[in-house]
């Protein structure tokens, strides 16, 4: 005997066992969920911004416990004694009552050749050209003064008295008259001074 059935017990039938096995899954995954459903639900929340980076790695390492370093002990630095003020060749030479230009001269040379000359003597022209070759072969500076001019001579003739024309001061800092030559001097007898002067000759 043979069973035929028809197309819509077939589909019944379908139906019913589609819905078993559905069913039965269901109540399979219900079965599975409610241990979970029991679990605390817990949120984390993640830092944002620029600090971001940072706080996750400040998270995920401790940070380490530095040991405590002891205090090493400072010696106190004295103090350094304030450096006494020199005053300058410049101003030692001006408060002395020298003549400014010869005063200036002691700013950049030690041993300075003063040339004393009257500007309408040819006699003193020749002088003044021989005292300053000479000023320069010793390696001194070198200062004009025109005796007609009361500015550029007349401190030194208040110290001096009457100065000579043509004629020849040798100066050393801080404000010595080393040589004083009275007359005409050639350009050797003028480095030669200058020299010894600088040699406290």
């Amino acid at each position: 005997m043979t069973l035929t059935l028809s197309p819509p017990v077939r589909i019944a039938a379908l139906v019913a066992l589609l819905a078993a096995v559905l069913g039965g899954g269901a109540m399979m995954m219900m079965g599975r969920s409610e241990p979970e459903a029991a679990t605390p639900h817990v949120i984390n929340r993640h830092p944002f911004g620029t600090g971001a980076k940072a706080a996750k790695k400040a998270a995920a390492k401790p940070a380490p416990v530095a040991a405590k370093a002891k205090p090493k002990p400072v010696a106190a630095t004295p103090k350094p004694a304030p450096k006494p003020v020199t005053p300058s060749a410049v101003t030692v030479a001006l408060k002395a009552g020298l003549p400014a230009p010869l005063a200036r001269a002691f700013g950049q040379h030690r041993v300075v050749v003063v040339s004393l000359y009257n500007p309408y003597s040819e006699v003193d022209g020749i002088a003044f050209a021989e005292a300053r070759a000479g000023a320069a072969l010793a390696g001194a500076g070198f200062v004009p003064l025109n005796v007609l001019s009361r500015a550029e001579v007349g401190k030194l003739t208040e110290m001096l008295g009457l100065l000579p024309d043509p004629g020849v001061l040798v100066y050393t800092r801080p404000t010595t008259l080393s040589i004083r030559i009275s007359g005409f001097a050639d350009k050797e007898t003028v480095a030669q001074a200058a020299h010894n002067a600088a040699n406290g000759a």
